[in-house]
């Protein structure tokens, strides 16, 4: 005989119909029509060798309960073709199963169907980042990631390593590993609701300039955190908006918030020019933004030049353009070993737009992006660097200011 233990990490049983709740057996025994009379048979308890269908009746037009996970316990009560009836003690309801699924087991005792029959689902949330499965035997197919701190209601027993769950937001059924969810309440209830209005429409592309998690709702708490963006990370705000509590976010994308203090918009310049030019913004945290005209269709963070080799400010114009090349700190009568020397190979993307020699270029040994750093030079990430080569040519205007 199977202990109670036992029984339970056997028997396990995915829901179909997207419901939250495991107890529903509405569902499993409603009628098809024109079926035809089951043969009688004796009962005897059997479970699923592999992950099978649960149907409706034994007909080719019954409805799909959806799969069942391999080693479910069902009591077979009635044969017709090639499918059995069967009784599932875990919700107490009846379906239809493929009669080559299922293997003959043994009758579980009293107490351990009885503990099959009184579980109720209970509130959990994943404690680390966890995987959503397909099912619970070494088969699944991995769904995707839950991250940590999400709400799940588990739906079964646990089954190997393995429970099933329903997110009580989308309603959508997963299997989880048992030791990434812990108990807890039930969620509270601004964890269901909508995401808020936007306050103000903004539609600006900026940057991160202190890391942070991305949230599903405007608000720093565990259960909505989700991603962590690093300095420089590229978004494009669509909206801001005000808490009660008189905290300011922007809105990113659909139900992504990041806090208003953690990005760098560009500012409105004090002057435009016709067709596509380059607004360079060096006040710290240094940003370049793409203009077509007075609308700014790119943003970056660079690094600037050091006390001693400043950026200079003003009105430029891409002189020259070079792919790649070595920077030699001998051209400008700095010695390469001296403490502001260098020599530099494979500098990429690099447009010079004064006649000293600052210029927008790939800066692949710095990484202070929005600080200082340079020769005077405004060095960027290689996508970023290679879209402002992509975007600019001889002649593009290059407006440097504070």
């Amino acid at each position: 005989m199977y202990t109670e233990s036992e029984l339970m990490r056997k028997h396990l049983f995915r829901l179909a119909l997207g419901v939250m709740c495991v107890l529903s057996a509405v569902a499993l025994v409603a009628p098809v029509a024109a079926q035809q009379p089951p043969t009688t048979t004796a009962p005897y308890w059997a479970i699923a060798a592999a992950t099978t269908t649960l149907w409706s009746g034994p007909t080719s037009d019954a409805l799909n309960f959806g799969p069942a996970p391999a080693g479910l316990l069902l009591q077979v009560v009635a044969a017709s073709g090639s499918r059995v009836r069967v009784w599932n003690p875990l919700p107490d309801g009846l379906a239809w199963a493929d009669r080559a699924d299922l293997t003959p087991t043994e009758e579980p005792s009293a107490t351990e169907l009885a503990a099959l029959k009184n579980f109720q689902p209970w509130w959990a949330m994943t404690h680390v980042n966890a995987t959503a499965w397909s099912a619970s035997d070494s088969d699944a197919q991995a769904w995707g990631e839950i991250p940590q701190w999400r709400y799940l209601q588990v739906l079964s027993p646990v089954y190997g390593k393995r429970v099933l769950a329903v997110d009580p937001r989308s309603h959508s059924q997963l299997f989880v590993n048992a030791n990434t969810i812990g108990p807890v309440g039930p969620p509270p209830p601004e964890y269901f609701g909508d995401p808020p209005s936007d306050d103000e429409a903004i539609g600006l592309p900026g940057r991160i300039i202190q890391a942070t998690d991305w949230f599903e709702r405007p608000a720093r708490v565990d259960y909505f955190a989700s991603d962590r963006w690093e300095i420089n990370q590229p978004v494009q705000v669509e909206g801001e908006l005000n808490t009660s509590e008189g905290q300011q976010w922007y809105r990113v994308g659909d139900g992504q918030y990041v806090p208003a203090t953690t990005v760098r918009l560009p500012q409105p310049p004090d002057r435009t020019f016709p067709g596509r030019w380059i607004d360079a913004s060096i006040s710290e945290p240094v940003m370049l933004t793409a203009y077509d005209d007075d609308r700014p269709v790119f943003s970056a963070l660079a690094v600037k030049g050091r006390t001693t080799f400043e950026t200079p400010t003003g009105v430029f114009r891409i002189l020259r353009r070079v792919a790649n090349e070595t920077m030699d700190s001998l051209t400008l009568g700095i010695p390469r070993m001296s403490p502001d020397g260098y020599y530099l190979k494979d500098v990429l993307f690099t447009q010079y737009f004064s006649g000293d020699g600052a210029a927008l270029h790939y800066n692949y040994w710095r990484s202070n992006w929005g600080y200082t750093g340079s020769h005077g030079c405004l060095g960027m990430a290689y996508d970023d660097s290679l879209f402002f080569w992509e975007f600019a040519t001889v002649g593009t205007p290059v407006y440097v200011h504070d």
